[in-house]
């Protein structure tokens, strides 16, 4: 199993330095998350907001600090979990970003995209809400298209354009997974992504859902395609964190990767502070990487 470090509200600056000490540490990578508009406050009748998180979260821009990441590493990856993608108005500048971030990190780069539970950030992008799934499946479809290194036209629903070249392409494709967790989306995932980001479960809640992604990825006839499946493990029903043996017992279960973080929430405490964070991940390493 691989374990990757998820950075979530925190300075870039500090961010930085626990990507390099996740390097250090043996992690295969790093992933920062996403929101480019928070309200300052709730609205009580927005049924939408009911996952909002403290308007003050830091998200460093996905791309420019993931830029830095793969600039100062060597081995390190890094992802997105989870772009809000369907609220980016132009494919081209997100399949531009990213086939850069490849280009210049030697293919480290994961995409990670979801479709959002905030509708006022898409009221703000001006994107309809409702659309919001059949959008992101089409940008993926673009984005594909987009990174040929050969021109590639697009007719559909939301984007149409004659064929064009979006240069620069990557070398190899660039991996998308999605973050899912009901139904119809773990069946949308095992459709059309390489790989599921799915949330912290129990073990037996992850095996179903991962049966969900399976019966997508059957009904697409892509069960023989490589896929990583790629969750979090919760703190255990004693309130410990996950031992050794819980990590074992979910790659018996087919688990090929494990993101570990965000840190505020397997700590209970919102905005912790950066030595609490470094010594987070300083124990995880002692505990199961070594």
């Amino acid at each position: 199993m691989k374990f990757w470090l998820h950075i979530h509200n925190t300075e870039p600056e500090e961010g930085l330095e626990l990507a390099h000490m996740a390097e250090q540490l043996g992690f295969e990578g790093v992933l920062s998350d996403d929101h480019w508009y928070l309200p300052t406050q709730k609205d009580p009748k927005d049924e939408h907001l009911g996952a909002a998180m403290p308007m003050n979260t830091i998200f460093p821009d996905i791309t420019a600090f993931g830029a830095t990441v793969l600039a100062t590493t060597k081995t390190l990856k890094y992802g997105s979990c989870v772009m809000i993608l369907a609220n980016r108005t132009n494919p081209f500048l997100v399949a531009k970003a990213c086939s850069t971030l490849a280009r210049l990190s030697n293919d480290r780069f994961i995409l990670g995209v979801g479709i959002g539970w905030m509708k006022l950030e898409y009221d703000v992008a001006g994107v309809e809400w409702s659309t919001r799934a059949q959008r992101t499946e089409e940008m993926i479809e673009v984005l594909r298209k987009l990174w040929k290194p050969t021109p590639e036209d697009h007719h559909g629903k939301f984007f149409n354009f004659p064929a064009t070249y979006a240069l620069p392409t990557p070398k190899k494709p660039i991996p998308i997974y999605m973050g899912s967790f009901v139904p119809a989306a773990l069946k949308r995932t095992g459709r059309i992504a390489d790989g599921w980001m799915g949330r912290g479960a129990p073990l037996p809640e992850i095996a179903r859902q991962m049966a969900l992604v399976n019966e997508g990825r059957r009904e697409a006839g892509r069960e023989k395609e490589p896929f990583d499946f790629f969750v979090a493990l919760p703190r255990r029903e004693d309130g410990l964190m996950p031992t050794l043996d819980d990590y074992r017992r979910a790659e018996d279960i087919g688990l090929t990767t494990s993101k570990i973080g965000p840190i505020d929430h397997f700590l209970g405490k919102v905005g912790t502070t950066f030595d609490e964070k470094r010594r987070f991940v300083e124990d995880f390493a002692k505990r199961i990487l070594r």
